[in-house]
């Protein structure tokens, strides 16, 4: 029953980010109800409600993240959160607040056309994969730790090359291995991969 409702859940929205019409910048989701799951423009509340931000499909912009111009790493969103991640995974935590820009901007409740979500931005099967086998859009925590742990195994995959790794969480490991494990030509991922370096000089510096 509660595989039925997460299926029910995800398809749901996925249905709401490509759909052609236009919807605002919030859409307010119901799942108290598993058999009749509610979706609104206008705001509801109960303690299933979960509020889904849609991505703004306005003209390509310079990341305007919502961070501190400081650059030091304990004025950053859910450092927190992302400490514990990278203690557990080795990964530098500048590294992970980088993803976490580029990604979601570090907007928790970002849900991407193709139906990634949250901070780290993660797809649901990887999701699943790492653990968060619930729909659970408020745990940043964990969506932190699981894109993290994500990441990590890319980095071992790819033999420790950092571009790579990031081109395949971007694109997936099978679109850089079919390009014989170079950064693949799509125009998003060769936009990605600089973007994100770009922020992880800027915060480990």
């Amino acid at each position: 029953m509660q595989q039925l409702f997460e299926t029910r859940l995800w398809a749901l929205l996925l249905a709401l980010m490509t759909a052609p019409t236009s919807y605002a910048a919030s859409v307010y989701m119901d799942a108290s109800d598993a058999e009749e799951i509610t979706l609104s423009s206008n705001a509801l509340s109960g303690e299933a409600v979960m509020e889904i931000q849609t991505e703004d499909n306005s003209a390509e912009q310079e990341i305007q993240s919502s961070v501190s111009d400081k650059s030091t790493l304990q004025h950053m969103p859910y450092h927190q959160e992302v400490l514990e991640a990278a203690n557990k995974t080795t990964l530098d935590p500048a590294l992970i607040h980088a993803v976490i820009t580029v990604e979601s901007r570090h907007n928790p409740k970002a849900v991407s056309k193709k139906g990634a979500f949250g901070l780290m931005q993660l797809m649901p099967a990887t999701a699943q994969h790492y653990g968060l086998t619930r729909m659970r859009f408020q745990d940043n925590r964990q969506n932190i730790l699981a894109g993290a742990q994500y990441l990590k195994t890319l980095l071992r995959l790819f033999d420790g090359n950092l571009e790579l790794a990031l081109a395949a969480y971007n694109a997936g490991p099978a679109s850089v291995k079919k390009y014989h494990d170079r950064i693949p030509p799509f125009e998003e991922t060769k936009l990605y991969v600089p973007k994100v370096l770009k922020y992880y000089r800027k915060y480990a510096s």
